[in-house]
């Protein structure tokens, strides 16, 4: 049996996180998948999910790719390139332990964004996930409020797709937060994060502000864990690392969303019980959004939609 010891929240104003210590092992907080993996359109267009935006690189998409450009024009590893975009890259594969589905972007009308997405959150994976906005910092000095205020603006000019009041902010560094960003977050009208995660992709600490938790966020928790997987091979002692946790579970991951959210598609389209060899599923999606303006039925639990649904569906489709 494993043990837990509850700690209540920082004292941060309004900055309060479910923090858990437990012997649980810890995992990697990495998935193996390729990190370039995207969702189609007509999967985004049922899910009401935003446009993947344009990579603002023709060289690279991932780690690995950048890592092999890099190579490629000898990029020294100690410049601000190097160091920025490999953090971002690191920062986009980690995080899709835990559900967030990001993708890098720049440029210069990018109001300071590096990766943009959604968080697919349990409960909120369909309609309702969650949009996110991240700024990574990857300094070695100390990190002021100051990169509060900078991400506040960043959501202020937030790209299309992502102005919507299910929009937060997250600000990643290798760093913890001081006192002064602990603070500058529980002042903030915005919904915020603050995530450490280290240079390896190891997440160190999170932490959220009440505006957060307002999004239906209450489940969601940081767990502290030791054990295997987690033995710093140089000092030969035992480190440590946190997991977010939903309802004190753990987070499906990006590959296990993405499985589901398929799944569920191929659901629905066979739910209308038209003959897909005559008429293709986008344009099936495009009648019935015409049907439902505010919004398409979702197939129930065993996968059926009402009679009354389908027949208005299918009599739209014989009058194309």
């Amino acid at each position: 049996m494993r043990r837990l010891r509850l700690h209540q929240g920082l004292a941060a104003g309004d900055l309060t996180i479910k923090y858990i210590e437990s012997t649980r092992p810890c995992r990697r907080c990495f998935s193996h998948s390729k990190t370039n993996r995207d969702l189609t359109p007509f999967t985004r267009r049922i899910f009401k999910l935003p446009s993947a935006p344009s990579p603002p690189s023709q060289h690279h998409n991932d780690l690995t790719t950048f890592l092999s450009y890099a190579e490629r024009i000898s990029l020294p590893p100690t410049s601000t390139v190097y160091v920025g975009t490999h953090y971002e890259y690191t920062v986009l594969r980690s995080l899709r332990r835990y559900a967030l589905a990001l993708h890098r972007i720049g440029g210069r009308d990018d109001a300071g964004i590096d990766l943009v997405g959604t968080w697919h959150l349990p409960e909120r994976e369909r309609e309702r996930a969650l949009r996110v906005l991240v700024q990574c910092k990857a300094f070695k000095t100390k990190l002021g409020p100051n990169l509060v205020r900078e991400l506040e603006g960043a959501i202020r000019q937030a790209p299309v797709g992502w102005r919507t009041g299910q929009t937060a902010g997250v600000l990643v560094s290798p760093r913890e937060a001081t006192k002064g960003v602990r603070d500058a977050l529980a002042r903030s009208s915005y919904p915020l994060f603050w995530m450490m995660v280290e240079l390896d992709g190891t997440l160190k600490q999170a932490l959220w502000n009440a505006r957060a938790e307002e999004l239906g966020l209450g489940p969601l928790g940081v767990e502290t864990r030791y054990g295997a997987g987690a033995v710093d091979t140089g000092s030969g002692s035992v480190t440590k690392q946190v997991a977010l946790t939903w309802d004190g579970s753990d987070i499906p991951d990006m590959d296990q969303v993405e499985q589901g959210l398929v799944r569920y598609e191929d659901q629905w389209v066979k739910a209308w019980g038209v003959d897909l060899s005559k008429i293709d599923k986008e344009t099936l999606l495009d009648v019935v959004e015409r049907v439902f303006p505010d919004g398409h039925p979702e197939a129930g639990p065993n996968g059926s939609l009402s009679a009354v649904d389908q027949s208005k569906v299918l009599q739209a489709l014989q009058e194309l």
